[in-house]
């Protein structure tokens, strides 16, 4: 009986979510600028650390200055939610005009040396519209996830990343699935989002946002390994569902570089993007949680 609920629950999401995909734009982001407002007045969605977060990144900032940010990110964050809904739905044409691309040519020399390529994207405008390069490059694209406790979720999250192409890979087996790539002689894209908290354990600490800042390492030790070419992957909001991406090099020969340097790159492009667009990044989550040893 729990298989066939959980069944029912599958498909009556999905129906639900079908719905509000193929509403009308005018009327799909009314619903969004709704949900925007449940968010952050009556919810109160994580309100004390998206104002924090704002205080410690921005202290130039006047508060209201802040709070017209705070305001912003609620309603981008209440587009991520529904735009969710849209890319599990939509067909891929109505996808792929959602996001468009400036220099996906950067990738076509490495693809002919045979080379896999490390994009390190953020969790900045709509990170899943991403999945729309799929069809454009000729590498096969690796989408990294960090599995989510609720597998229901994953199940819709998995179908939607991989609708257009490409492989969700989970972040635990991702070296495998690149050596099995690299032996069938297939260049890979391999997209990892890593400016998370980690877990704790022995990771470099920068400043980043004016504060003390635990960092994933997860690019460099994929490049230095696979002898990888690293872009930083700078994605805007160009209006409202719509958006641009712009490849940027980090380094083609990852092994001459000094350790750590590859990540002290990525999280200076990183916040130079938030800076430009602050209400685009996702302030909701704990990433200052881990205090630096004072030892």
């Amino acid at each position: 009986m729990k298989k066939i609920g959980d069944a029912l629950l599958y498909w009556l999401f999905y129906a639900l979510t079908g719905c509000i995909a193929i509403l009308p734009r005018p009327l799909f982001y009314a619903k969004s600028d709704f949900l925007a407002f449940l968010l952050a007045h009556v919810i109160r969605y994580r309100r004390k650390v998206v104002h924090q977060n704002l205080a410690n990144s921005f202290p130039e900032l006047s508060e209201k200055e802040r709070r017209h940010i705070a305001r912003k990110f609620y309603l981008h964050l209440s587009d991520l939610i529904l735009e969710s809904f849209f890319l599990l739905h939509a067909s891929p044409k109505r996808m792929m005009k959602r996001c468009t691309y400036t220099n996906n040519e950067l990738l076509e020399p490495f693809f002919a040396q045979g080379r896999s390529v490390v994009i390190a994207a953020a969790h900045i405008a709509n990170w899943e519209f991403l999945t729309t390069a799929a069809p454009l490059i000729k590498h096969h694209m690796l989408n990294v996830f960090k599995p989510v406790h609720n597998k229901r979720i994953e199940r819709f999250l998995t179908r939607s990343r991989e609708r257009l192409g490409g492989s969700a890979i989970p972040m635990q087996g991702i070296l495998r699935a690149i050596v099995q790539y690299e032996k069938l002689h297939i260049p890979t894209l391999i997209g990892l989002i890593s400016d998370q908290t980690p877990p704790p354990g022995n990771y470099p600490w920068l400043e980043f946002l004016h504060q003390d800042t635990m960092v994933y390492t997860g690019v460099e030790k994929i490049a230095r390994q696979f002898n990888s070419p690293v872009f930083f992957c700078d994605m805007t909001r160009v209006r409202r569902g719509y958006y641009s991406v712009t490849l940027r090099l980090i380094t083609n020969t990852p092994n001459e570089l000094p350790e750590n340097a590859i990540t002290s790159t990525y999280m200076q492009l990183l916040e130079d993007s938030i800076r430009r667009n602050p209400e685009s990044w996702l302030w909701s989550h704990k990433r200052w949680k881990r205090k630096r040893p004072t030892a």
